[in-house]
């Protein structure tokens, strides 16, 4: 027995407007693809047994398993199988889609990091019989010598720390909470983290508890 059009319709509609990241996560988990490769997922026919997923790399035929009895079927089978693509790909059922600045004590961490790279960005530029030359020799502990000598001193620690602390939360947070790496998304994450710190990390985390709270109450 085969689908029918009109529920065959319904189901690539709702697929393709609602669930394009489960497309994406079937092409990765079921067929191997990379994340680019699976980039830009629409469902373009189906079966009882199989998908056929148009993506950036292709056309691909995904497997139904087990395969549908009826189109009653479908949406079970599609969240089960969206279920055990999350398990393959070690990602969350906690998805997060948005970037929010920082606030608190992570906004005192972006200004005082934002402050030191523009010290080391104008290092330079500090030269006698400049006005800096003569504000950081008159307020400066140990003058001009003692600032310069601070700034280059600590420029690898707050380099190596950083970009350690982008490349942790890429790691352990935003792909497993379904933000996809080079994404607008992404990229806002990792280069506030990169500046602002642990603190960028931890008002990750509080959304991804929101969220999980919310999907409790949803259940009562």
């Amino acid at each position: 027995m085969a689908l029918n059009e009109a529920h065959k319709a319904r189901i690539i509609g709702h697929m393709n407007q609602d669930h394009a990241k489960e497309l994406t996560q079937y092409l990765r988990a079921f067929n191997g693809l990379s994340s680019s490769a699976a980039r830009s997922a629409q469902l373009t026919d189906m079966t009882l047994d199989a998908m056929t997923i148009k993506s950036a790399s292709g056309t691909h035929t995904v497997t139904i398993t087990p395969p549908l009895g009826s189109a009653a079927d479908a949406r079970v089978r599609l969240v089960d199988m969206s279920q055990r693509a999350q398990q393959l790909l070690g990602l969350s059922d906690i998805q997060i889609s948005v970037f929010t600045r920082p606030e608190g004590g992570g906004i005192i961490s972006t200004l005082g990091v934002s402050l030191y790279i523009v010290c080391a960005a104008t290092l330079a530029l500090v030269q006698p019989g400049t006005a800096a030359w003569g504000t950081l020799d008159a307020a400066f502990p140990y003058g001009v010598a003692g600032y310069k000598w601070l700034v280059k001193a600590i420029f690898l620690p707050v380099l190596i720390i950083h970009v350690t602390e982008a490349w942790w939360i890429a790691r352990t947070r935003l792909a497993k909470h379904g933000i996809e790496a080079g994404s607008a998304v992404w990229l806002l994450w990792v280069a506030n983290t990169f500046v602002e710190g642990y603190p960028a990390m931890m008002r990750f985390d509080g959304l991804v508890e929101a969220e999980k709270k919310k999907k409790e109450s949803a259940k009562h």
